[in-house]
């Protein structure tokens, strides 16, 4: 049988920038009491608390000699795994996670079968919108940022030159799993994979 780990054991294991929910600190205590040591630990300096519920391993740049914060990505990520969702960037998040847009929204938006909500994280605005269950969980990660810029760019914004930004972040793996992931989608996005996947060869 594992022997239990104390607070300062895992977060000694971890990453620096590596983002917790309480959950992860079952081994070290009650419910209760890890709050309570989180709660010291932010006072200290230990820990982040980038968002209420959030806990983080501080990571500075060596080069830069300052903190580095964590990304809305890794916190939407960590909110998503806290509660249990699957999420996908949606609309302008997705094109720029993906290289088709180089601006960096100021709202970082996400479809989740989750619940609509928002939160705000330093002067991002992180927002879910609630998306069906089998649109999310019957497709990777990938595939379903790929599906949601596409949706982002809509049927008549599908250029060749869009398709190939899209295909260049892609590894030959990922494109097969995109291929078959979408077989069944909307006709137009189900093509547009074809051809982004016939353009790379």
């Amino acid at each position: 049988m594992r022997e239990r780990r104390t607070i300062a054991e895992i977060l000694y294991e971890a990453e620096p920038g590596e983002v917790f929910v309480p959950a992860d600190f079952i081994e070290a205590g009650s419910a209760d009491a890890v709050r309570k040591a989180l709660s010291r630990m932010v006072e200290t300096g230990e820990l982040e608390r980038p968002i209420r519920g959030l806990y983080r391993k501080p990571r500075r740049s060596v080069f830069l000699d300052e903190a580095v914060p964590a990304s809305p990505d890794e916190i939407a990520e960590t909110l998503a795994r806290k509660f249990g969702w699957h999420i996908a960037p949606y609309g302008d998040t997705a094109l720029n996670r993906l290289g088709v847009d180089s601006q960096v929204p100021s709202i970082m938006r996400y479809v989740s079968d989750g619940p609509y909500r928002t939160y705000q994280y330093g002067p991002y605005t992180i927002e879910f919108r609630h998306a069906a269950n089998r649109d999310l969980s019957r497709l990777n990660p990938i595939s379903a940022t790929v599906v949601q810029a596409l949706k982002a760019l809509g049927k008549n914004g599908v250029t060749k030159d869009k398709l190939d930004i899209i295909s260049s972040r892609l590894d030959d793996s990922q494109m097969e799993k995109l291929e078959y992931e979408t077989r069944n989608a909307t006709a137009w996005v189900r093509e547009a994979v074809k051809d982004m996947k016939k353009r790379r060869e």
